[in-house]
């Protein structure tokens, strides 16, 4: 698998909505090791990186699933459940459907490493990557 890194930025509201400002009036421009997703904070974070929610990243890594039924057998949970954690992981780029036989929807991960940011008073923290 090629690899690819989704790049999620930690910062206030304020930061985030002036940056997001700046990018629409062309002051500045997005850069390709930007973060592609942000969140306000570590817990924002932390509720879409949920126990379940990594479970369900590492199987999608590890298998080629074809059906979010198949995936709900692979993890013991109830199909609901299971789309519910993949559309919230859809939301933010994490995955991807892919259309199947008899209109099966595949999920497939966008991504397979994720960096996080921190950005205090406008200037990005150390990054720490994640596999």
């Amino acid at each position: 698998m090629t690899k690819r890194i989704l790049r999620i930025g930690i910062a206030s509201r304020e930061f985030i909505h002036t940056r997001m400002l700046a990018i629409a009036k062309g002051e500045i421009r997005v850069q390709a090791n930007d973060p592609r997703v942000w969140f306000t904070s570590y817990e924002a974070l932390a509720r879409v990186f949920s126990k379940t929610n990594i479970m369900l990243i590492e199987i999608l890594r590890q298998k080629d699933l074809h059906s979010v039924t198949e995936l709900a057998k692979e993890v013991g949970k109830e199909k609901t459940n299971v789309l519910r954690s993949l559309k919230i992981l859809q939301e933010f780029e994490i995955v991807e459907f892919e259309e199947g036989d008899g209109g099966r929807k595949a999920p497939r991960l966008k991504y397979n490493e994720f960096e996080t940011r921190m950005y205090s008073r406008g200037r990005p923290v150390a990054p720490a990557s994640h596999r």
